[in-house]
């Protein structure tokens, strides 16, 4: 059997929260078969609803809102495995598109679904579907890259960004890859279409001479920059395999991880790219379990919305997280810039806090409004102790810290003395100090 404290840890990094439902499953087995069993998306259907599967210029905004509604509910109730979601936003936050500027609800979704379907696939693969992606072209203006007026941005953020890393490329190569990139473009508008611009390959606009990157000359094309970097430079992939490995423990354990850790993955992953190998040799092992990775990173704010809806069993339509998530700093499907968002201690700051407060007001209103848990007549009915672990049992808090419990039982010894009764503030008020205690902060 697991230990269950490895296996709740296991659970909370890898699907937002230790359910009791999995930690029943997977708790009488093995840690390799729990892992298996996580990493495991097979027959899961990943179609897009019909709302957001296509553009409409009169309702576009409503398109973005059912769209980061239905990520939500997918991430926090929707999906049978939801490290597959997981996986797809850390490809999101990886290899970026922004709505704001793609505008499209349909290009943007597709990318998304793109990330879904390949989440634990070939690392190489996603890379170069990913290059030709209608967001992606858009986004980092490949649709604009022709011979005699070469755009870079795409090329240089392939190596800085998606996959080598600062100081692993010269200026030179950034621009022997915008040539070969050249003709890798858009479709010409279409008024009407309910779809976005489809990936196009324009002869005429490609630089179709030689070129020297990585200190080789010749007939450089786009995807050919990608299989020097992936497969065919042994220096190179090994590179990225490290830069990868070390980006997706910062993800799923802590930022920074030992060397040690890095060293045991990369060559198996630069050997095959294959993702879920790579995954399933990483939370094997013991410094996933480790104090370090147990204490070590704070919820994103897509992450303690995802537990809030869980938790709460209120679905989007119900708490509208997307109205929130601008001032938490962290909107699905909007990055703030090509580089994607920070993490950890990052979102440790006065106005994020803010904002996850005012999320966690409307949750503790909604909650309460529904009268239908039976916490409430535990906080009612109760001792304080037996109060306050009522909420930490609703919030997958247990156990509390000394300094969190101690601050909720004086709140209630000091709201009792005032009225004994079960009063709206009190309830109100336990619900958001269980919602906004550090715990909740951490997974």
């Amino acid at each position: 059997m697991i230990d269950p404290a490895q296996l709740a840890h296991l659970l909370r990094r890898t699907e937002y929260v230790a359910r009791p439902e999995r930690m029943a499953l997977l708790g009488p087995g093995t840690l390799d078969a729990a892992i298996d069993d996580i990493l495991d998306f097979s027959g899961i259907d990943t179609t897009l609803p019909s709302t957001i599967d296509h553009d409409n210029p009169d309702n576009r905004w409503e398109q973005y809102v059912l769209a980061t509604k239905w990520w939500f509910d997918r991430m926090a109730f929707d999906s049978p495995k939801p490290m597959q979601e997981k996986m797809t936003f850390f490809w999101h936050g990886h290899f970026t598109s922004a709505y704001s500027k793609v505008n499209s609800v349909w290009a943007i979704t597709h990318q998304n679904k793109l990330y879904r379907d390949n989440a634990v696939g070939n690392f190489a693969n996603l890379t170069h579907a990913m290059a030709i992606e209608p967001a992606m072209l858009a986004y980092l203006d490949n649709d604009d890259n022709s011979e005699g007026s070469p755009n870079q941005n795409f090329a240089r953020e392939l190596m800085e960004l998606f996959t080598l890393g600062v100081g692993n490329y010269s200026e030179d190569d950034v621009i022997a890859s915008a040539r070969a990139w050249t003709g890798h473009g858009l479709s010409p508008w279409v008024d009407g279409s309910p779809t976005f611009r489809q990936y196009e390959f324009h002869p005429t606009n490609h630089d179709d001479t030689n070129k020297t990157f990585f200190g080789a000359t010749r007939n450089w094309n786009g995807p050919d920059i990608i299989d020097e970097i992936l497969v065919n430079n042994a220096a190179k992939k090994m590179i990225a395999a490290r830069f990868i490995v070390a980006k997706v423990w910062g993800y799923l354990a802590y930022p920074g991880p030992p060397t040690a850790v890095v060293d045991a993955l990369a060559p198996g992953f630069a050997a095959n790219w294959n993702i879920k190998t790579m995954l399933k040799a990483m939370l094997l092992r013991s410094e996933f379990y480790a104090t370090a990775a147990t204490q070590g990173l704070v919820r994103s704010p897509v992450d303690w919305i995802v537990a809030v809806l869980y938790y709460s069993k209120m679905r989007s339509d119900v708490l509208n997280p997307q109205w929130y998530t601008e001032g938490m700093g962290q909107e699905p499907f909007d990055p703030p810039n090509v580089s994607g968002w920070k993490s950890n201690g990052y979102w440790v700051n006065t106005s994020a806090i803010g904002a996850r407060a005012n999320f966690a007001q409307n949750a503790a209103y909604q909650l309460h409004k529904t009268k239908n848990y039976d916490y409430l007549a535990k906080i009612s009915t109760t001792t304080v102790d037996q109060a306050i672990d009522a909420v930490a049992g609703l919030f997958g808090l247990a156990p509390l810290s000394a300094v969190t419990r101690g601050a909720m039982t004086a709140y209630m010894n000091a709201q009792r003395a005032v009225e004994p009764w079960l009063s709206w503030a009190e309830v109100d008020n336990l619900l958001l100090m269980g919602l906004l205690a550090p715990e909740m902060h951490v997974s």
